[in-house]
């Protein structure tokens, strides 16, 4: 089902003012409107609550140098002071990619990195490694970007589908995945997201490794985002596809739960040697090289990473249970499912007359009645169940729910012309 079925025509899709509704807009390189994208930027800076946010709280760079000192890193003062403002090395400082290395343990070494811009790692993935004809198996719902470039290069892009189910949660099976991948056309790459964005719905030690299984017996390619993958470290040490496949192309970075988004720090990571000399080619073509300012940060940080994201899953922890005592006081509204919770983000199947509205109509109204941004599922290409993504990890949270519930308390059936 599309993103326009289910809804009256007279709406809009997720994100879509008058110059993207209109006919005369072309396709961008082939690729549509991003439709989280152009949600967040009606609404991102205009809203008094982001209620949606996938991110973690930000640091300043006060605090976070704060933190360093008070964790007795006596030269991370000295670092910033005397970052040098130039050029930087195109895979990324060196101390920054050892740094990044060993988060994987003795899987990957330095040379096995490449810093990037978080998205601009997507970009230059599925432009470099995908051609025209390329039969790509995507999760879905999913950030769209992960399944769009590929469909805008000329792929085939099929859908490895998530499951809901009332009172549990969103998942996916691996029947779904095989079920995904059989057919007379061969495949070659799966794209994943663990923790999953907007479920936040994580595999078990064993579902990942038939993924990684079935990967290897086919020999495909695996893009394997885990942007979100330090909330999973929080009750485990779950083992990157990086480090257990060799063919996989692991995507990570610090803007989510490391609540560092302003860096625009991402790398990735693969034992793939020809995919990393084709990709460092690539990146020539886009950014070429870091932000130096950035980079000494994103050093700093990763010398406390645990700090970093412990603060997270606090906040995380806190926002859940207030946000699942929220749904009982609105259960006509809201389904609560209490799995899956490993990632910063929950997905909320919608009832009563939000439901009836319809996800992208019910969020609106939330801008417009609390200033409150909630992310629709059409905004994700699945409007059916209507849906609103729901973020953890924002400081604020507590006040953002309170306005929320005091208009829906004084809305209790409903806005008047829904």
């Amino acid at each position: 089902m599309s993103a326009a079925e289910g809804q009256p025509i007279n709406r809009p899709r997720c994100g879509e003012g008058e110059e993207v509704r209109s006919s005369k807009v072309p396709l961008v390189a082939g690729a549509r409107p991003f439709l989280v994208e152009r949600f967040f930027a009606r609404h991102e800076f205009t809203a008094e609550f982001m209620l949606g946010s996938s991110d973690a709280e930000a640091w300043t760079a006060r605090s976070l140098l704060e933190l360093a000192r008070a964790r007795g890193d006596e030269k991370a003062a000295t670092e910033w002071a005397e970052v040098n403002l130039g050029y930087t090395e195109s895979s990324g400082h060196p101390e920054l990619r050892a740094a990044i290395a060993g988060l994987y343990g003795n899987n990957i070494e330095a040379d096995q990195v490449l810093c990037v811009v978080p998205e601009e790692g997507i970009f230059m993935t599925m432009s470099t490694l995908l051609s025209p004809g390329d039969v790509v198996v995507a999760m879905m719902p999913a950030y769209q970007s992960l399944y769009e470039l590929a469909r805008a290069k000329g792929c085939t892009v099929r859908k490895w589908e998530a499951t809901y189910t009332k009172g549990i949660g969103f998942s996916f099976s691996i029947d779904g995945l095989r079920k995904a991948l059989d057919g007379e056309e061969t495949v070659r790459m799966v794209v994943t997201n663990f923790p999953h964005n907007p479920t936040s719905w994580m595999p078990t030690p064993a579902e990942h490794a038939e993924l990684i299984s079935i990967c290897r017996q086919r020999q495909l390619l695996l893009f394997s985002d885990e942007m979100y993958w330090g909330m999973a470290l929080e009750h485990g040490e779950p083992e990157s596809s990086c480090s257990r496949y060799e063919h996989a192309i692991t995507l990570s970075g610090l803007s989510k739960p490391y609540g560092l988004p302003g860096l625009r720090v991402g790398w990735i990571a693969t034992r793939d040697t020809d995919v990393m000399a084709k990709l460092r080619q690539m990146k020539d073509y886009v950014t070429i090289c870091g932000s130096a300012p950035s980079e000494v940060l994103a050093i700093i940080a990763l010398r406390h990473g645990r700090a970093l994201l412990e603060r997270a899953w606090e906040t995380t922890r806190k926002n859940r249970e207030l946000f699942k005592a929220f749904c009982a006081q609105f259960p006509e509204l809201f389904e609560y499912a209490p799995e899956p919770s490993a990632g910063l983000t929950l997905f909320v199947v919608l009832r009563g007359w939000a439901a009836q509205m319809g996800a992208q109509a019910f969020a609106d109204w939330c801008v417009e009645a609390a200033s409150c941004v909630l992310v629709p599922s059409d905004c994700f290409e699945a409007p059916e169940p209507p849906a609103v993504r729901i973020g953890l990890g924002r400081a604020n949270f507590p006040e953002a729910l309170e306005r929320l519930r005091s208009c829906l308390l004084k809305t209790k059936d409903g806005p008047k012309g829904s």
